[in-house]
């Protein structure tokens, strides 16, 4: 029997669990939380923000609200191609799976690859990413991509920002994948943007055989 969807609401009033990955070469985001929530400064610039879950998690319905403040300085022609890869606000799963850095593959592999493939268990590996994308018009709702650098990494447009730049992004999952870790990101780094995301709240549904209620 199929358990119920449980709901988990994602600490954002403090940095406590969170993780701030870099890049290498490119400028980092700042970050801060408050009670207001997780606050990132994009200017130029771009950073992983990683929650690890553990265990791994099955998850069933991801939603994230937040607030845009500032522009990103790409068409929606050009966004996601080569010199355009921005998005104001990506939420991802870091899903498990098989795969897992060699011994001379973890020696060479940049910091930020190390740490992702970190997050999984010592027995588990990952399989990709899945982010859920925040686009810069209707039209784009709904396109999907594996990423041309990495097939680590699958997009989809799920959501815009309104007129005041308050997005929600809502999405369900059937059947629930299991994630070791949520991870966040707002690019401004090829296109030289300036603006910052306040990411309010973010929820998890789980679905656990081993918590049949919630």
């Amino acid at each position: 029997m199929q358990s119920e969807a449980c709901p988990v609401t994602i600490p954002l009033t403090d940095g406590e669990g969170w993780q701030v990955l870099r890049y290498r070469d490119i400028p980092m985001n700042r970050v801060d939380f408050s009670t207001r929530g997780l606050r990132i400064d994009v200017d130029q610039s771009a950073a992983p923000i990683v929650y690890p879950l553990s265990p791994a998690t099955g998850v069933a319905r991801l939603t994230v609200r937040g607030r845009v403040d500032g522009d990103l300085r790409v068409s929606t022609q050009r966004q996601g191609t080569e010199g355009f890869d921005d998005y104001v606000f990506r939420a991802g799963l870091v899903l498990a799976g098989d795969r897992r850095l060699s011994f001379f593959g973890g020696m060479f592999a940049p910091e930020w690859v190390k740490r992702l493939h970190a997050l999984s268990m010592p027995d588990q590996g990952i399989s990709k990413v899945r982010f859920f994308n925040i686009g810069t018009d209707p039209d784009q709702i709904g396109q999907y991509r594996v990423h041309p650098d990495s097939d680590l990494f699958e997009e989809e447009v799920v959501a815009v920002p309104q007129a005041d730049g308050t997005f929600e992004l809502d999405v369900s999952l059937m059947p629930p994948m299991e994630a070791v870790a949520i991870w966040l990101s707002a690019d401004g780094d090829d296109s030289g943007s300036v603006f910052t995301v306040l990411v309010e709240h973010i929820t998890l549904w789980t679905a656990s055989a081993e918590r049949p209620r919630c």
